[in-house]
């Protein structure tokens, strides 16, 4: 708006929002004239508050539909709350049971739940006691081997005696499994020898009967226990070192009693004259041979 001084003539360029029907005088800066407010200034000043009055009810009626808008989503937002919170609560809610019920009937789950407790301490117990029952029979599975081991190493390193003492305990089922064992030691190669350090052979005597030799001889044990009877080798021997028989006996006895003696004799064909021929009977260590 354009307002001029009547004093000096300026010009003013006045804005229209500053001005208000309060505003009745104008000073020039330029003199110090006053004047008043022209009409027009206040028609142009009612016109602009209008549009403002305008822009205002518009800018309100806007944030009115805003406002409207946000308080519907506002509400649809609470309802959908309002349905979950409906929808959570009918499910259980252990809270609110325990809420809602009487001390009997607390008192009386408490004691259900501590009896299901005990019954699991019962379980964890005996599971533990298998436990200690597997690792105990994990324990005797090298006790059992190592006596496995022991048992074998008995039947190797004391098999004369152990047949000994089968031969004196069990004699028909030794004579039927004798060649048997015979055959599993010959093979491992630990054959069965006789403990010659417990046997003496006393009364030998060789009778020459044309071309026939007889001899008789006994075997003693010294010991206090059963000894296996070992075979005896016949050598015959000339005065030039010339063996003219050479036998090995097996004698029908198995076994010698303890600090006993067994005799026999036998008969051997011999052809040569009997002078000068010298007849020995040894003990031969190995019970058996193949």
């Amino acid at each position: 708006m354009l307002e001029t001084c009547n004093s000096c003539g300026t010009v003013f360029d006045i804005d229209e929002n500053i001005l208000s029907k309060k505003i009745q005088w104008l000073r020039c800066s330029v003199c110090n004239e006053k004047w008043s407010v022209t009409s027009i200034g206040y028609t142009k000043f009612d016109q602009g508050k209008t549009k403002n009055n305008k822009n205002l009810a518009s800018t309100q009626n806007i944030f009115k539909d805003k406002s409207e808008q946000v308080k519907h989503e506002l509400a649809s937002i609470k309802s959908v709350v309002e349905d979950k919170t409906k929808k959570m609560s009918k499910k259980n809610n252990p809270v609110l049971e325990q809420k809602n019920k009487s001390v009997s009937e607390i008192a009386s789950e408490l004691s259900a739940s501590n009896l299901k407790i005990d019954d699991k301490i019962e379980i964890k117990g005996k599971s533990k006691v298998k436990i200690n029952n597997n690792s105990k029979k994990e324990n005797f599975v090298p006790f059992i081997l190592l006596l496995i081991v022991s048992l074998f190493s008995a039947i190797f390193f004391f098999r004369s005696i152990l047949l000994s003492y089968g031969f004196l305990y069990f004699p028909k089922y030794m004579t039927n499994y004798e060649p048997k064992l015979n055959e599993l030691f010959y093979y491992i190669r630990l054959p069965i020898l006789a403990e010659l350090n417990h046997l003496e052979m006393i009364d030998f005597v060789a009778t020459f009967q044309d071309e026939k030799v007889k001899f008789l001889e006994t075997i003693k044990n010294t010991s206090n226990r059963p000894i296996l009877v070992p075979r005896v080798k016949i050598l015959a021997v000339r005065e030039d070192r010339k063996i003219i028989l050479e036998k090995i006996l097996t004698l029908k006895d198995k076994i010698i009693m303890p600090l006993s003696e067994i005799k026999f004799s036998q008969i051997l064909e011999i052809k040569q004259k009997k002078e000068n021929i010298s007849v020995k009977a040894t003990l031969i260590k190995k019970i058996y041979d193949l």
